[in-house]
């Protein structure tokens, strides 16, 4: 079985500056960092699929249209629940687009068969996993990120989360391309 889910991401160099910008406060919460090729933001979660299926999925996205997104992730923020540290960008109401594209891959893999789980797009970069919330409510940091960092995504991304010894490993099994504004 593959664990799928279709996502945008940062250029490798922005994820690298990113990681390395957070780094100290990751630090400082000690908490979990997440590797830089890792980040995203999860438009849509497929989940388990077999091998099979995978075909039938990369179909279903050939069919999915949509225009390229900037993001603007300004701020940090824990989430206590799955206990992270992410990066957070509100969408510019003028311009839904990444909304509208994670709502159209979900729906084209609902209708090729597939259960995704769906959800309203929040857009976020997870930056670390385990940070306990007495200490992020115990500690000092900046919740605005200065400067914020702009994504344009001209493309999303069918990507495969894999298991390794330090947590999941990310990796890109097919791209999409995104029409310009």
């Amino acid at each position: 079985m593959l664990r799928l889910f279709f996502a945008l991401q940062p250029s490798p160099a922005q994820s690298a500056e990113l990681v390395e910008r957070v780094a100290p406060l990751v630090a400082q919460l000690q908490a979990q960092p997440v590797a830089a090729t890792n980040l995203h933001a999860t438009l849509c979660f497929i989940g388990a699929v077999p091998q099979e299926k995978l075909a039938a999925l990369r179909e279903a996205a050939d069919r999915v249209r949509g225009r390229s997104a900037t993001l603007c992730f300004g701020a940090l923020d824990h989430w206590t629940k799955p206990k992270i540290l992410c990066a957070t960008a509100p969408e510019d109401p003028r311009s839904t687009s990444a909304s509208e594209l994670a709502q159209r891959i979900g729906e084209a893999t609902i209708a090729a068969g597939f259960k995704p789980d769906l959800k309203q797009f929040r857009p976020h970069l997870t930056l670390a996993r385990k940070v306990a919330a007495q200490r992020a409510a115990e500690s000092e940091w900046p919740r605005d990120l200065s400067p914020p960092v702009r994504v344009h995504c001209d493309q999303f991304v069918l990507m495969q989360s894999h298991r390794g010894e330090a947590g999941s490993i990310y990796s890109a099994v097919a791209s999409w391309p995104l029409d310009e504004n």
